[in-house]
């Protein structure tokens, strides 16, 4: 019997998806994706994960999010000024594309991740006590069992949803463990003091790649990039 995602995790780097529906859209070639993506006029912002290197032509993730765990893309530790952008609910039905650094995409921006979100919290407590959320994705990316976990449990009496003391810590070897960085995913504010949403991707709309197959045609700099979908994907190559 294989290995769970929870036991993997806790190894060097947070795992690919080995089954589901996730695994069976990775490595999705351009062609299909222009006939899977059709959301015309639909926002997307576009970044760099810093975390991601190139081993033996394939990606590795060092860092908790985006988390591709439990059936589901979450975007949840990762790029909390950028998810202070929109409301909460300003959040569903828009887009997140995930590109390399040129260092891990042969000199050029590759493709990590495309989802379209589906639901959006405002506190890990809010997403925890999701039933739109299945508990074994939950259990998937907890970070007091993963290292590389993106959600916090709730405690057995949370009082203020906002206090990292509302929470189980996690794991003593959690990415965000050192100086205490786990306690901003818990509570964090950016623009017009909103609070960082915690974007989950649909399923059917979500893709994913672990090798150099799809790159932007124009290099990407620090920040992110907002455009509409179809101005993404027209700006979409292969790698000859």
């Amino acid at each position: 019997m294989g290995k769970c995602d929870c036991e993997i995790a806790e190894s060097e780097f947070q795992p690919f998806p080995r089954t589901g529906v996730m695994f069976d859209q990775m490595n999705c070639d351009l062609e299909s994706l222009l006939e899977k993506v059709d959301s015309d006029g639909d926002l997307v912002y576009s970044y760099i994960i810093a975390t991601i290197k190139l081993r033996d032509s394939r990606f590795v993730r060092t860092g908790s999010a985006p988390n591709f765990q439990g059936g589901r893309i979450t975007l949840c530790t990762c790029k909390h000024f950028m998810r202070t952008f929109l409301d909460k609910d300003a959040w569903v039905g828009k887009w997140i594309a995930g590109f390399t650094g040129v260092d891990a995409g042969y000199r050029r921006n590759a493709l990590v991740f495309l989802m379209m979100v589906s639901q959006a919290y405002e506190s890990q407590y809010d997403l925890w006590a999701s039933e739109d959320v299945p508990l074994e994705t939950k259990l998937a990316k907890v970070a007091d069992r993963s290292r590389f976990g993106d959600l916090y449990r709730p405690g057995e009496n949370p009082i203020d949803l906002y206090s990292y003391g509302s929470y189980k810590p996690p794991i003593d070897n959690h990415v965000h463990i050192q100086d205490n960085e786990w306690h901003q995913d818990i509570d964090y504010k950016g623009c017009s003091d909103r609070r960082a949403s915690l974007l989950i991707g649909d399923p059917g709309s979500s893709f994913l790649w672990d090798r150099p197959t799809i790159y932007n045609e124009f290099q990407l700099h620090r920040g992110q990039k907002k455009s509409t979908i179809q101005a993404l994907l027209s700006k979409l190559r292969v790698y000859a």
